[in-house]
């Protein structure tokens, strides 16, 4: 899952968004850098990414790719579930989307204190450029997908990820409505452990 449904996954959970939202940025015990608050949400982002990993259902996805994408192939189902959900988002949450990223928006961007600062940059371009809102076009997810091979030469085989996304699209979005409340009903039931 990326940034809109760490997001969605943490309201429903009553979770620190902005916890959720570091998570990526953050190594060690969460608990020695950060507030209780906060350290519980980086904790959740972490348990839904590891419970998603695991699902047979993501590691068949995962075999839609070849050779020369699998390394990468996490991220792009990452960005192709973010993808689904805000084209389904009235299927998911009673508010639309736009309403719910300007409510996430409000509560997350007083939290800078403390921040690492590759992570206060990439939200102040997901912000800026409204990322969550543009999930919703596959054209985005292609663009997205491009641009991070080209920032982070190390990730370059995600370049010829959307051609595989855009291939398999109609049975992407199929396990996607099976993988999705599994993932929500795993978090929903998840503890912190400090």
């Amino acid at each position: 899952m990326n940034f809109l449904a760490h997001l969605h996954l943490a309201q429903q959970c009553n979770s620190h968004l902005a916890g959720n939202l570091v998570a990526d940025f953050v190594r060690g015990d969460p608990y020695r850098q950060f507030d209780k608050d906060i350290a519980d949400g980086i904790k959740l982002h972490r348990f839904v990414d590891s419970y998603i990993d695991a699902m047979p259902e993501v590691r068949q996805c995962r075999q839609l790719f070849g050779a020369d994408t699998r390394r990468v192939s996490g991220i792009a189902l990452d960005m192709v579930w973010d993808h689904f959900l805000a084209r389904h988002w009235q299927q998911f949450h009673p508010h639309s989307l736009n309403e719910f990223i300007n409510t996430a928006r409000t509560e997350v961007e007083p939290y800078q204190h403390n921040m690492p600062e590759a992570y206060l940059l990439m939200m102040n371009r997901m912000w800026q450029q409204n990322w969550l809102l543009q999930y919703q076009y596959s054209e985005t997810l292609e663009t997205a997908l491009v641009r991070m091979a080209s920032r982070r030469p190390k990730l370059h085989q995600l370049a010829l990820t959307p051609a595989v996304l855009m291939a398999n699209y109609d049975q992407l979005e199929q396990q996607f409505f099976l993988i999705y409340p599994q993932v929500e009903t795993a978090a929903k039931n998840y503890q912190p452990n400090p």
